[in-house]
This record gives structure tokens, C-alpha cells and sequence, in this order.
């Protein structure tokens, strides 16, 4: 009897141990439909000046599923241990290892929170408020907006909130920015700096993020992002508008690839400018564009309203010209609308519903323009 008891016990210790562990995640695909159009001169493959129009891709995609394990346990002094493990679970099965999502360590209390580990950055945060779309093609969620958006193996702090308002600060090492080289410091160094503001009240919302990265690119130019968010979110109502200001936090050549929403890339143009852009390609000193920093500046609005169990909803964006060395260059900005709605079967599952619009570059002979939909569910646990 008294072994069974024994038994009985020790049995019982792990679950206890574990009562804090949260096992959580989404899966979430569908259906995705799209098309492409390019310009007359926009190159699309090496050996034949391509298709004006691509042909009609129909696939299965995955948008962002994912599985993590997080949990706390109570140190005495109103302060927790904290920990997170995060993983993309893509049900096309391309996704591999541990810790791929956020994942961290730190700890909780009155004065706020520390972590360590790979972690969105405040930047990444502040997509929330102004892009809740799904789907894997850029033109059906705001991802060229986006493009800025990181994890960033680092370091953050998150105030307590204060009347209504928050901070956070991040930092990440140089040596974690440049694994390649921590033992000799001979490549100048790409660490990461970050800052948020945070205010909400009574469903109204206000939100900076932005962020400092040195060396950003080939010129050894230092990059930075500022991101400026408001809005209204109560009241089954959601309305947000948002601003973005970058420098040198991409090359022109990058930017040039994420307008191009893969329909041209360096496997099939020498240059992604080139081919994009057309005659955008030296710059005024004679060089080559695509390896210097380029400055940009985009809006982008979103309103939804939840009706019942309906949420029709529609997003704007457009990016201006986009400049380098100070000079606005041609044909650089975009346009793109999304529409759609999501129906809630439950709290946990969603139908999804969207179809999307993009435009880069000019419109004309280097124009791409990409058309998109989608139907899919969403599922969270």
C-alpha cells in the first residue's frame, strides 16, 4: 500500500511541475490564386524577353501556422520567470527546426519585462494595428509595407503601462548581427538598436516604433526605420492609419526585388532595378545603384467592422518615390487595396475570404502588377 501511495506521488510530481506550461498555436491555409503582369520591358527571364502576362498560379498555401510552448513560474516579490518557445509549423511542410518564431527567456514583474532570445522587434509589433490579413503573396497582405518587419536575436525591455502609455527599448549585439566574424571584427559592425511609445485609451491608440541599425548596407551607411501609427479599436469598429520613413535600411537593389513581388529576381535579371525600373540604374556619381541605400516614405490605412460574425474589411497603401543619393528616382512607387472578409465559425475558427491588388513600379513599359485571392480557414488553439 504505502509503495503504491509512493508510486502514486512521484507519478503526480511532473504534472505539478508542469501545470505552468501553455501549449498553444495556429494553423492556418487555403486556397491562393494569382497573377502577373509586367511591363513591356520589364525583363522576366534571361534567354526571352517573357510573357507579358504569367499564367494563372493556383496553389495550396500555408500563412504562417505555427505551434510554441511558453509558461511561467512565481519567484516570490511579485516577479516570474518567463520563458517562450515558438516554431513555424507550415502545413506545406517547408518549415524546420526549434525556436524559428519568437522565442525567449526573462523575467516579469513591477517593473516591467526583460527577455532575451529571438524577438519581434517594435517595429514588427506594429504591424498588428494596421495589416491582420492572411495569405503568402505580398498583394494579399500589406508585406511591402511590411518589408521592415524582423525578429532580431536580442534584447528587450517593456514598461508597466502608465496612463495608458508603454516603452519598450531592444538591442541587439553586433556579434549576433555578424556571426560570421565575432572572433575577428574585421567587418564593421550591423548591431541594432529599437524604441516604441505606446498610449491607449478608451479604444483610441497611438504608436512610434522605430529603429537604428549601423551598416546597413555595402556602403556603410547607417540604416534607420520610424513607423507612426493611430487609430480606433473598440466598439466592434477598427480604424488605423500609418506612416513609414526609411533610410538606408535596404539597398535599392532589395527594395527594387520587393516591388517586384517575384516576378523578377536576380536568378532572372542581372539587375532587379534594371529590369523594374528600366533606365533607373547608375547613379549620379556613376555607380551602380543597386548596392546603395535607398529612402523611402509610405502611407497605409486599414477599417474594419465586425458584424454579428462577419468582419468585412479593406486596407490602402502607397509608397512614394523612392530616392537615392537624395534624388527621387522614376517609377519607383506602389499602389495596392485589399478587400475581404473573415466569419467566425467559433472563437477558434475562422473562414477567410480576400482578393488583392499591387502595383509596382511605373505604369507602363516596366510596370509589375499583380492580381490575387484567396479562400482559406484559420484555426487557433
Amino acid at each position: 500500500m504505502k509503495k503504491s501511495l509512493i508510486a502514486l506521488t512521484l507519478a503526480a510530481l511532473p504534472v505539478a511541475a508542469m501545470a505552468d506550461v501553455t501549449l498553444y498555436g495556429q494553423v492556418k491555409a487555403g486556397v491562393e490564386v494569382s497573377q502577373t503582369k509586367v511591363g513591356t520591358y520589364t525583363v522576366v527571364d534571361v534567354k526571352e524577353r517573357a510573357n507579358r502576362k504569367s499564367s494563372t498560379a493556383t496553389e495550396i498555401a500555408d500563412f504562417g501556422s505555427r505551434i510554441g510552448f511558453k509558461g511561467h513560474e512565481h519567484l516570490g516579490n511579485n516577479l516570474n520567470a518567463i520563458w517562450q518557445l515558438e516554431q513555424s509549423a507550415s502545413i506545406a511542410g517547408t518549415d524546420e527546426g526549434w525556436g524559428t518564431r519568437e522565442s525567449f527567456i526573462g523575467l516579469e514583474g513591477n517593473f516591467g519585462k526583460i527577455r532575451a532570445g529571438k524577438l519581434d522587434t517594435v517595429v514588427k509589433d506594429s504591424d498588428d494595428a494596421i495589416d491582420s490579413w492572411e495569405g503568402n503573396n505580398n498583394a494579399l497582405h500589406l508585406g511591402t509595407f511590411k518589408r521592415v518587419s524582423d525578429r532580431e536575436v536580442s534584447v528587450r525591455y517593456d514598461s508597466p503601462v502608465f496612463e495608458g502609455f508603454s516603452a519598450s527599448v531592444q538591442y541587439a549585439p553586433r556579434d549576433n548581427q555578424n556571426p560570421d566574424d565575432k572572433h575577428t571584427h574585421k567587418t564593421p559592425s550591423r548591431e541594432a538598436y529599437f524604441a516604441g511609445l505606446n498610449y491607449e485609451n478608451s479604444g483610441f491608440f497611438g504608436q512610434y516604433a522605430g529603429g537604428y541599425r549601423k551598416n546597413t548596407n555595402d556602403n556603410l551607411k547607417d540604416g534607420q526605420v520610424h513607423r507612426l501609427t493611430a487609430g480606433y479599436d473598440a466598439n466592434n469598429l477598427l480604424v488605423a492609419v500609418s506612416g513609414q520613413y526609411t533610410k538606408n535600411w535596404q539597398t535599392y537593389g532589395e527594395y527594387a526585388e520587393t516591388l517586384a513581388n517575384g516576378a523578377v529576381t536576380p536568378k532572372n535579371a542581372d539587375s532587379v532595378s534594371h529590369a523594374v525600373f528600366g533606365s533607373n540604374k547608375t547613379a549620379k556619381d556613376g555607380t551602380a545603384k543597386d548596392g546603395k541605400g535607398v529612402q523611402t516614405v509610405e502611407v497605409a490605412a486599414t477599417a474594419a467592422y465586425r458584424y454579428g460574425n462577419v468582419t468585412p474589411r479593406i486596407s490602402y497603401a502607397h509608397g512614394f518615390k523612392a530616392k537615392v543619393d537624395g534624388e527621387n528616382v522614376k517609377g519607383t512607387q506602389y499602389d495596392q487595396v485589399i478587400l475581404g472578409a473573415d466569419y467566425d465559425f467559433s472563437k477558434r475558427t475562422t473562414a477567410l475570404v480576400s482578393a488583392g491588388w499591387l502595383r509596382s513600379a511605373e505604369d507602363g513599359p516596366h510596370k509589375v502588377q499583380t492580381v490575387a485571392g484567396l479562400v482559406g480557414l484559420r484555426h487557433k488553439f
